[in-house]
């Protein structure tokens, strides 16, 4: 039984690998009551297949990449600006420590040795009477003062095999590119917040490449927008996903109990916890998610956990954090009713995200992402309110 279920995962598989090599070569999408549903290949190919589709519609190829291209140059240009002005190094890289003249003199000698010098822009006077000693650069006053010489230094190691010089290099190089990385991120999310609509725009158009209604009745307006509004809210759910996420610890903490393999277990239960809910906001990602917010239930854990606990005045702690759990992840009951359908595709459409999160790539993604994320909610959905008849040739 366990051996052919197996096997019936494993050719699912194949068939959505092979439907997305169909589409990546420019077949059109099969319709969502034909798609490969429920595999993790389908929810991770599907973002790719989608831009490789709008890059051939005669419709949206034009506007999508003149979007992509625009804000790719003015990403890359403040790259260029930060990297030419040395704003972009790894940590611990800069100058630091004051700015000064130290005089050594040994335990020998208590007074240092005399220098007097005197050129333009430059004047030292330094003499056997620490106190008068000064030195000018271009008119300003710089600090002296007097220190002992340290002892002699120990015989220096050998200097560090090629192997170590390399890592070295390597470690050194990660930290810079990962300073360039985030910087490169941050100015997206810049230039992503003032030209948000043109987004909006090309995932209205291309929902009918996915078979999929839009979730506006009409398409928005592109164009550049301050909205505050969009940002409080965009922040609001950022914040709701660390504190749905942080909610959650407290039940896996009893692990770290366990000997040995206490701390182990933690790290991989808190893992595959983060994992669940990156799945329930990839599929956030699309309106269609939160159509069935009265009939949503709560998350399967969370439900599992209070549907269990005795009645017992013994197990009542527990009831009360249950309850509690519950109501802080009320509010997105929704995407994870959504989510807890196909768990597999939008894990694999997760995994996507994040690999498309990466500068550039993020551009082309980001107004495909929620095409995507609707699409899975199509297959999904019980009632076939997201779906049209089939995706255009």
């Amino acid at each position: 039984m366990i051996e052919r279920i197996r096997n019936d995962r494993i050719d699912r598989e194949k068939l959505a690998l092979a439907a997305h090599r169909a589409a990546l070569g420019g077949s059109a999408l099969p319709a969502p009551n034909e798609a490969p549903k429920g595999t993790f290949l389908h929810g991770f190919f599907l973002p790719f297949s989608l831009i490789a589709a709008t890059l051939r519609d005669r419709e949206l190829r034009a506007p999508y990449l003149r979007v992509a291209v625009v804000r790719g140059l003015v990403v890359v240009l403040v790259g260029i600006v930060a990297i030419a002005g040395g704003n972009v190094r790894a940590r611990g890289k800069g100058r630091s420590g004051e700015i000064g003249v130290v005089v050594h003199h040994t335990p020998s000698r208590s007074k240092p040795a005399a220098v007097h010098v005197d050129l333009p822009g430059l004047k030292v006077d330094i003499d056997d009477k620490e106190e008068t000693a000064a030195v000018s650069v271009l008119g300003q006053n710089v600090p002296v003062r007097a220190q002992e010489s340290a002892p002699p230094e120990p015989p220096r190691a050998p200097p560090p095999g090629l192997a170590l010089r390399a890592w070295t290099r390597i470690g050194e190089s990660w930290a810079w590119l990962l300073a360039l990385v985030t910087l490169l991120s941050a100015t997206e999310g810049v230039v992503v917040f003032f030209s948000r609509r043109w987004d909006d725009w090309l995932s209205f158009h291309g929902s009918r490449l996915a078979a999929i209604r839009p979730e506006d009745d009409a398409p928005k307006e592109p164009k550049l927008a301050f909205d505050l509004a969009w940002l409080y809210r965009k922040l609001k759910r950022r914040a709701r996903g660390y504190i749905v996420f942080g909610a959650g610890l407290p039940a896996l903490l009893p692990l770290r109990l366990i000997p040995s393999v206490g701390v182990w277990l933690f790290t991989v239960a808190a893992t595959l916890w983060g994992w669940y809910w990156l799945g329930v906001f990839s599929a956030a990602k699309s309106a269609h998610a939160w159509a069935d917010e009265e009939q949503a239930l709560s998350p399967v854990p969370i439900r599992a956990l209070n549907e269990r606990l005795s009645t017992t005045a013994v197990f009542a702690p527990l009831r009360w954090y249950g309850r509690a759990w519950a109501r802080i992840t009320h509010s997105v009951n929704p995407a994870a009713t959504t989510f807890e359908r196909s768990p597999a595709a939008f894990l694999g459409l997760a995994l996507a995200r994040v690999i498309l999160s990466l500068p550039g790539l993020y551009l082309l993604a980001r107004p495909i992402v929620p095409v995507a994320a609707g699409r899975l909610c199509a297959e999904v959905d019980p009632a076939e309110r997201f779906s049209v008849t089939r995706a255009p040739a």
